[in-house]
Order: C-alpha cells, then sequence, then structure tokens
C-alpha cells in the first residue's frame, strides 16, 4: 500500500494544491499554512478546519503533502473528516 500512496504525479499534485488553495477561504488558507508547518516540523498537533463539504479542504491538504513526496492519508471519525499524516 505504502508504493501505491507514493505513486502520485508530484507536478501534478503541486499544480493542483496551488489551484485548489486560492479557492479556500481566508481562514481556511491561514489554517492550511498551520498545518502543513507542523507536518514539515513533524510536530503533532489538533487542527479544525471548517466548512462545507466538497469544498476541497482535505483534498488541498493531501495533494500538498504528498507533492513533498509524504504520504497523506484520509480517515474519517465520527462524521468528521481528518488527517492522518505520519512523520
Amino acid at each position: 500500500y505504502l508504493l501505491i500512496e507514493q505513486q502520485y504525479g508530484i507536478e501534478e499534485l503541486a499544480k493542483s494544491t496551488e489551484d485548489n488553495f486560492s479557492r479556500l477561504n481566508i481562514d481556511q488558507q491561514v489554517a492550511f499554512k498551520k498545518i502543513i508547518i507542523a507536518v514539515k516540523n513533524n510536530t503533532s498537533d489538533i487542527f479544525t478546519v471548517d466548512g462545507p463539504g466538497g469544498t476541497g479542504k482535505t483534498n488541498t491538504l493531501l495533494e500538498k503533502v504528498r507533492s513533498n513526496g509524504d504520504i497523506a492519508l484520509a480517515v474519517a471519525s465520527s462524521g468528521i473528516a481528518a488527517l492522518l499524516l505520519p512523520g
């Protein structure tokens, strides 16, 4: 499964992340940046990103992490989407 998780087109993901980031509202963009900094620094933290389903919040984060060559898995917990970002 790890091999499949690392077989993404890095350039396509980076472009998609850029496109989708611009669609996030200001609060979501701030949260996105804080989450990515935590991932880069391998820091454990809890984040809540509010917004209607289907607005690209989770996919934008997944694409950003994957575009850096890292593994990111989306999981749902109690009806709330959550990210599992292993270091």
